[in-house]
């Protein structure tokens, strides 16, 4: 990811986005990518644990066993934000 400084922000947007992130219990910079990202139109890609990389290992007997299988791991590599709390 590539980093960005943005300059001149509204004194009133610094408040909204250090109450938000303290309510949510999550940082400042978290709220602002986010909003940014709802601005533009993009979708957060979210977290994953890892787990995705060995699914290339698997021998699959089937397209449909393949489709099960990414189907669980994209289940299984979803992090909830609540457990790190």
């Amino acid at each position: 990811m590539t980093q960005v400084t943005v300059r001149n922000i509204d004194d009133e947007w610094v408040t909204k986005a250090k109450v938000e992130a303290a309510a949510r219990k999550v940082s400042m910079n978290f709220v602002l990518r986010e909003a940014i990202g709802r601005g533009l139109g993009v979708k957060p890609a979210g977290k994953t644990n890892g787990l995705e990389k060995f699914t290339a290992s698997m021998p699959f007997e089937s397209e449909e066993e393949r489709k099960q299988w990414d189907a669980h791991m994209t289940d299984c590599g979803r992090v909830d934000p609540l457990d790190w709390q």
